[in-house]
């Protein structure tokens, strides 16, 4: 994945080296991706940065340079360019690329509203009693739009409402009362935007997958799958203790059924037998024949539900 990098006449040395040696970063790593930073605090990227390190490496260089080092490097890559925009680093790992975004979701943390700032979601404040003592903030609350009260020497919010919906910038003192409140209606991170592996950009949304949810899925359609093939007797290696144990119940059945004479099922055949005799005396006499208990099929194998968990755990580690 390497290929030479353009030069211009104005394009100083120092850049042509930075983006000589990304070009050389990028041939070498199995995924590139690239992450949006906004909003996120120095000290938190900092921290963020040092928790990923040992397996992504977070490398934030100027938008151009990125460009001009994706734009240089195999055709292949080249999309990945259409997702650097405000701000933004390249990553580089060996990892998967959907554990990866699954990891970077599990990474953010919940962090204040910013003034000026959209939400994201509707903001609501759920009504009841708060933690604030009687005084100054009952007043600071009703200032913000929340209908707040004193209650049993308690401040009290009267009514759930929405204080900032969907879309809506965040006012100065609408930030700060969230804050005070301890409402951190955003998580925040590094936001995986693409990522590159094997040929082939997968977006964001792409990547976003209901693992639980998938998982749940494919063990009801594997259980489903495996009852359907024992009851048309489809034989596999899975199916074939099944089937064989459904066929011997039945053939049991049959046994009992027909009064055969078949060596090992004796038994079967004069309970049977003797349960008829007593239906036929009780008959005579005129008393209700006792029911007779069919003969019991067996027991599905355990290693179905066993199968089942071993496909949804190694599906499970394919997404982190």
């Amino acid at each position: 994945m390497t290929s030479e990098v353009r030069r211009t006449a104005h394009l100083p040395e120092w850049k042509v080296k930075e983006v000589s040696e990304l070009v050389e970063r990028i041939g070498k790593s199995r995924v590139v991706g690239i992450v949006g930073m906004r909003e996120i605090p120095a000290s938190d990227l900092q921290q963020m940065r040092g928790e990923l390190r040992s397996q992504v490496e977070v490398k934030m260089v100027r938008n151009n340079i990125a460009r001009r080092a994706l734009d240089s490097s195999s055709q292949e890559i080249k999309p990945l360019s259409d997702f650097i925009e405000d701000q933004s680093a390249l990553i580089f790992s060996d990892g998967n690329p959907f554990k990866l975004y699954s990891m970077f979701e599990k990474a953010k943390r919940p962090m204040a509203m910013r003034a000026g700032a959209r939400a994201t979601k509707d903001i609501v404040i759920e009504a009841g009693e708060t933690s604030f003592s009687p005084g100054p903030m009952v007043g600071k609350l009703q200032a913000a739009g929340i209908p707040a009260a004193i209650k049993s020497g308690k401040v009290v919010i009267n009514q759930k409402i929405t204080l900032v919906k969907d879309g809506e910038v965040v006012s100065a003192k609408t930030a700060d009362i969230l804050k005070t409140m301890e409402i951190f209606p955003k998580n925040v991170g590094l936001e995986l935007r693409a990522v590159y592996e094997g040929g082939l950009v997968f977006k964001a949304k792409d990547l976003a997958i209901d693992v639980d949810g998938l998982l749940s899925e494919i063990g009801s359609t594997s259980a489903k799958a495996f009852n359907f093939a024992v009851d048309i007797g489809y034989t596999t290696p899975e199916t074939i203790s099944a089937i064989l144990q459904k066929a011997f119940a039945k053939a049991k059945n049959l046994v009992a059924e027909g009064g055969i004479p078949v060596p090992g099922m004796m038994d079967i055949v004069l309970s049977r037998a003797a349960a008829n005799a007593q239906a036929i005396a009780s008959l005579a006499k005129g008393e209700a024949a006792p029911a007779q208990a069919p003969v019991k099929e067996e027991e599905k194998p355990k290693e179905e539900g066993k199968k089942e968990e071993d496909t949804a755990a190694g599906l499970g580690s394919l997404f982190g």
